[in-house]
């Protein structure tokens, strides 16, 4: 199987035929007819459900998503039929994006530099059988060259399959059933807590069940999956199924609001306890409402999370998000400014503070990925502009502090930073960071993109002892990304 895979991998690279990675995240208002039982949960839909339509997410909304053909198929690979009812698109992506870091390789201020390239390879099918039967399935091949530094586990993972399901239509009356069965990616509302990070070489998917009810007036999901089990020593391996893991709830969007829409949702994870782990479960019960009025723009997010800790203590976290944003749709190049407010709580005891799931940290955290979910306040400033509909600018401005001074900071995995135990940190102080993103879609399926960003250590660095580095950080990269 892999053999062949890489064969067709091959050939279609070849110079006779063009090759690329995703766009950037968008919905077509006009998707093919052919889709239209299961478009509101496929590939398509990324940019709503991500939330950035609603949010006004830089970049989003100018070009389709990866998966999705246009009405008429420009390309002798899209639309093909090989029976009557049956509809067939092969598609394909690369992105290459440097890196060059400084004080930041691995996680964190590490006192490491690096300077890299990483290549992601994509090839899906997505496919309508009939009337009641859908198809994707998806290879992947992340690589990484040059670097110093043994790799991050989310930058490698050679010749994987990485998507691979069937959509079966079960009733389509005053709403659609489908259910969805096999390897795929999760991503609802925001995508704060559930999503395949686009940012990640190496993105995230799993094993499982969903349900997926649309209608006029609600969407609601109800799913069982488990995470596949990324093993670094193994990365020519496809992902094995995570069978200590699992994650299933309810996630729902009401849509019949004035100019805003509501999420809610119960979303649990089970950790098994096995050979060096603990187990642990999170139920969190959560809730978004997010819209517009006029020029003004809101998102507020928040959620409770109870269970058991991997200690085997009684779990009680939270989370919350505050955004208040302007559109200035009639002045030059159309600023958008958003300001936010995110706080994730900690624990008096390392490891108890609330836990994220997929979560979506390089986008609403900080570029440099320094932080994750847990033990957090980020106070940032967002401003957004377009000089021509192909160009975008984005300046960011976070400003990072610990929740609680008796917790510590955390990784993007949730693992304590530089190991550190409750109590050991110096100051709730960690530091600012600005990023500044310039991104170039120069057509539909080729984008160039810039971005800079720079931290400064806060007091928690110089104060808290047995941190490898308390200087401040610099991250640069650059990215080509095609699509097909």
């Amino acid at each position: 199987m892999r053999l062949f895979l890489t064969a067709l991998c091959l050939l279609l690279l070849g110079p006779a035929n063009s090759f690329g990675q995703e766009p950037v995240q968008s919905v077509l208002e006009d998707l093919p007819s052919r889709l239209k039982w299961w478009d509101s949960a496929s590939d398509c839909n990324e940019c709503l459900s991500a939330g950035c339509s609603e949010s006004r997410e830089a970049g989003c909304g100018e070009t389709r998503s990866e998966g999705c053909s246009l009405t008429e198929p420009t390309c002798p690979l899209k639309g093909i039929s090989f029976w009557e009812g049956s509809s067939l698109d092969f598609g394909g992506s690369y992105r290459a994006r440097y890196h060059h870091e400084n004080n930041m390789r691995r996680a964190g201020l590490t006192g490491q530099d690096d300077e890299f390239v990483l290549h992601l390879t994509r090839l899906w099918l997505d496919g309508k059988l009939n009337d009641y039967l859908g198809l994707r399935a998806e290879f992947m091949d992340a690589a990484s060259s040059g670097e110093e530094i043994r790799p991050r586990g989310n930058e490698v993972n050679r010749t994987d399959l990485y998507q691979l399901y069937l959509d079966v239509l079960l009733a389509d009356d005053d709403g659609t059933l489908t259910a969805r069965l096999g390897r795929q990616e999760m991503k609802y509302g925001s995508a704060r807590l559930i999503m395949a990070p686009n940012w990640a070489n190496r993105r995230r998917s799993h094993d499982g069940a969903r349900l997926m009810w649309r209608d006029s007036d609600w969407d609601v999901d109800a799913f069982w999956v488990r995470p596949l089990f990324r093993n670094p020593d193994h990365f020519t391996s496809f992902d094995a199924t995570n069978h200590n893991q699992q994650l299933y709830g309810i996630f729902s969007t009401y849509k019949d609001l004035n100019q805003a829409k509501l999420d809610l949702y119960w979303l649990a994870f089970d950790i098994e306890r096995g050979v060096g782990a603990d187990g642990a479960r999170y139920d969190t019960f959560g809730g978004r409402w997010y819209g517009s009025t006029d020029e003004w723009l809101f998102e507020f997010e928040g959620g409770v999370q109870l269970g058991t800790n991997p200690d085997d203590s009684s779990h009680q976290a939270g989370f919350a998000t505050l955004g208040v944003g302007k559109a200035f749709d009639e002045i030059c190049w159309k600023p958008e400014v958003w300001l936010f407010y995110d706080w994730a709580s900690g624990s008096s005891t390392t490891g108890n503070g609330f836990h994220t799931y997929v979560q979506r940290a390089h986008y609403y955290l900080g570029q440099m990925d320094l932080f994750g979910r847990r033990n957090l306040q980020d106070a940032n400033l967002r401003v957004t502009v377009k000089p021509t509909d192909k160009l975008t600018l984005v300046a960011w401005y976070h400003y990072f502090a610990l929740a609680t001074q008796r917790d510590v900071p955390y990784n993007l995995n949730m693992r304590p930073f530089a190991g550190l135990q409750a109590g050991d940190a110096g100051s709730k102080d960690l530091g600012h960071e600005v990023d500044f993103v310039l991104t170039y879609q120069l057509n539909e399926q080729t984008q160039f993109r810039l971005g800079y960003a720079y931290f400064w250590a806060g007091r928690f660095y110089d104060t808290t002892p047995g941190l490898p580095a308390n200087g401040n950080a610099e991250f640069l990269y650059s990215h080509f990304q095609y699509t097909f």
